[in-house]
């Protein structure tokens, strides 16, 4: 490790070559600080929504593949049924009635 004056700093270790206790590298972060502000980028995500997107004909990918999804609906796929519905209406939620009796806990 070097100074702005370019002489080396010592750095303390142990006799394993391990850090010392309560050593901190000078480029850790403070508390409360983050060094990735805008988060992980999804680059696959990126690339697949730049060619769902690009016009092939008169209609993009993403339009041709929702007329599919439809298509599939109409005709009784109830994968694509519960896609349709799951994108437009929300998931439906899910209950779990429990009762408690004396010490034991009973989930139906």
């Amino acid at each position: 490790m070097t100074e702005s004056n370019g002489k080396q700093k010592a750095i303390t270790r142990n006799e394993k070559g391990q850090f010392a206790s309560g050593y901190t590298p000078p480029t850790a972060w403070k508390p409360g600080q983050s060094g990735n502000l805008n988060g992980r980028r999804s680059a696959a995500k990126d690339i697949l929504n730049e060619l769902l997107d690009a016009p092939k004909d008169e209609k993009s990918r993403r339009e041709r593949l929702l007329d599919k999804l439809i298509m599939m609906a109409e005709r009784g796929n109830l994968a694509a049924i519960k896609e349709i519905l799951d994108r437009t209406d929300g998931r439906s939620k899910e209950y779990i009635e429990q009762r408690i009796t004396r010490d034991e806990v009973v989930i139906e």
